[in-house]
């Protein structure tokens, strides 16, 4: 399993290269970041390096849904007439659609997952009960909507400023607050919660006999 999303992640880093999607090869790889993360959580025996790797996880895990919103890019392919309302049969700009797909699908269904996985082992670490756990859901989908919009925003901020400029960074996500800002943010908050209530939801239909 590890090794195949490791596999599919080299796979589509080196697919959306040296195309006009070239972006995808770098969000791709800080997506691909938190899954590893995961990967050696669960790895690792001793508390102080899980809770090391937990709180990584958690810093690079809004990489994982700001893949959706790379949608917003579309509109440089060439796949759609606008005025005739007919599909382009152009391949290469296809392809990229299937591409950027298959990047969004996989990492969200994956990354998702560990982070469930994670919260499960926590709740069952220090025997917690179902509204504490969801409480941290919350937080943590609430977090990784604000890491979402300050990546997709001005002053656009990148997982690694967070190291280099912690204050700035910190000032500027959890201080600096505008009715807008506040309207996004709870939208990518719906977005999270809804992803998590799909995944809930399959998993229960696929218990059903």
């Amino acid at each position: 399993m590890k090794n195949i999303v490791r596999l599919m992640s080299l796979l589509l880093i080196i697919g959306a290269y040296n195309t006009r999607f070239s972006f995808l090869s770098l969000n791709i790889l800080l997506a691909y970041i938190p899954l590893e993360l995961s990967f050696q959580f669960f790895r690792v025996k001793k508390n102080s390096l899980k809770i090391g790797l937990a709180a990584l996880f958690m810093l690079y895990f809004p990489n994982i849904p700001y893949l959706v919103t790379d949608i917003i890019h579309m509109d440089i392919l060439d796949i759609y007439n606008h005025f005739t309302g007919d599909s382009i049969k152009n391949l290469g700009d296809w392809t990229l659609t299937v591409v950027l797909f298959l990047a969004v699908f996989s990492f969200v269904l994956i990354g998702f997952g560990q982070l469930l996985k994670l919260l499960n082992y926590i709740k069952n670490r220090y025997a917690l009960n179902m509204t504490q756990v969801s409480l941290i859901l919350i937080a943590a989908c609430l977090l990784s909507s604000l890491g979402i919009y300050a990546g997709r925003f001005p002053p656009r901020f990148h997982s690694i400023d967070i190291f280099v400029r912690p204050w700035y960074v910190f000032k500027t996500i959890f201080l600096n607050w505008s009715l807008v800002k506040l309207e996004i943010v709870f939208l990518f908050l719906i977005l999270h919660l809804a992803i998590v209530g799909v995944m809930t939801m399959n998993k229960q239909l696929s218990k059903l006999k």
